[in-house]
């Protein structure tokens, strides 16, 4: 769950910068990255949010084996909608600067409230052992 966690923070937070460094190429084929257009990059802010929100909401759901299994379906399916989103972000070319001082103002005060509620589901789930749920153990050991 961390690891989804700080993808959304490193991917987002750190200048909010969706471009990621350029596959290696040869020197006479210079890659060109368009800008991100605002309403792409909040459309991601958006996306990532939203999965965040469902990742503790999923954990907060947990209170015994039963859950926990249940939940294991719900994660993945979140966790392979993160990957889809990084793989977007990694494609997308940098906002501009105004345009990622916004989606800062957005995402910071959704991940200072998630984190919390995030940390504080996922310590209960370790506390209770995955509540004997060896699927979601398995899982959170992947993330």
């Amino acid at each position: 769950m961390k690891k989804i966690a700080l993808f959304a923070a490193a991917a987002l937070c750190s200048s909010v910068s969706f471009a990621q460094d350029a596959p290696a190429v040869a020197p006479e084929a210079p890659v060109v990255v368009p800008a991100c257009s605002p309403e792409d990059a909040e459309a991601m802010v958006d996306e990532v949010v939203a999965a965040l929100t469902e990742v503790v909401e999923v954990l907060e759901s947990i209170k015994d084996k039963e859950s926990a299994d249940a939940a294991v379906a719900k994660l993945e399916a979140v966790k392979t909608r993160m990957e889809e989103a990084q793989v977007k972000m990694e494609a997308m070319g940098e906002p501009d600067e105004a345009t990622q001082e916004k989606l800062a103002a957005k995402l910071l005060p959704a991940l200072f409230t998630l984190a919390p509620r995030m940390e504080a589901a996922a310590q209960n789930i370790a506390e209770n052992d995955c509540y004997g749920s060896e699927a979601l153990k398995a899982l959170m050991s992947d993330m």
